[in-house]
């Protein structure tokens, strides 16, 4: 471990910001700090939601070793994720990691329409980010909790997209429609018409399935119809909020 890293792990531990660190708002159920040094990188520990999943945790494995786990599939598929720096367990039987930097801004900054969007920049990033997602489930990846908040994006051409928060993530040797739809309504729920309009989300699907290549056209609208109602269920449809 880098000495910049073991002197800070104690000191986090105990709610104490060493020099050069800063908090990151995160969930409920996990801790994260920023160091904010030559080299930038996040600290994150995992905070167990009960007892069960402690219990859990010792069969399948935490979800610090999980996150490992899955970063692992990621990369051999071709999808970068954060470098992992440092892991382990803290004294409090709580596991943490520690990650390099990816791009520091979501994807969701750069998709959703703003007056100071580029638009030929943003459908190009459109385009983009569907593939991507197309062939993260063609490669049998599906995220445990898609939202384009949890994929950062660099804007450079083409666009680097990275996943984060990926512990509960799944690997399929082909992924469930059904899971591809979920993934998709965690992507859509509570994004407007305002931000995100029909003819965007039009052409994500293009070329979502272009690169998923795992349903057929004359099937492709159903699976849309399928996703909407999905969302409308959840009372998530058109809201104004971007989670």
């Amino acid at each position: 471990m880098s000495d910049i890293f073991e002197k800070a792990v104690p000191l986090l531990e105990k709610d104490i910001l060493p020099e050069n660190w800063e908090w990151v708002g995160c969930s409920k159920l996990a801790r994260m700090a920023k160091h904010k040094g030559d080299q930038e990188s996040y600290f994150k520990e995992f905070i167990p939601k009960n007892r069960l999943e402690i219990v859990k945790s010792k069969l399948r494995g935490s979800k610090c070793e999980l996150w490992i786990k899955q970063a692992h599939i990621a990369k051999k598929a071709g999808f970068p994720v954060p470098d992992i720096l440092e892991s382990g367990e803290l004294s409090s039987g709580n596991h943490y990691l520690i990650t390099a930097s990816g791009p520091s801004r979501a994807a969701s900054d750069f998709l959703v329409k703003s007056p100071s969007s580029d638009e030929v920049k943003r459908q190009k990033w459109i385009r983009e980010f569907g593939t991507y997602i197309g062939k993260m489930h063609k490669a049998g990846i599906v995220h445990g909790d898609l939202r384009a908040g949890n994929i950062l994006m660099e804007p450079s051409s083409p666009a680097l997209f990275m996943m984060i928060d990926i512990e509960r993530n799944s690997f399929h040797k082909a992924v469930p429609l059904s899971l591809a739809k979920k993934n998709l309504v965690q992507l859509i729920k509570r994004i407007s018409f305002d931000e995100f309009t029909a003819k965007d989300r039009l052409r994500f699907l293009e070329h979502y399935h272009a690169a998923f290549g795992q349903i057929a056209s004359a099937k492709q609208k159903e699976f849309a119809l399928d996703v909407i109602r999905l969302v409308k269920k959840q009372n998530l449809w058109g809201g104004k909020k971007n989670v």
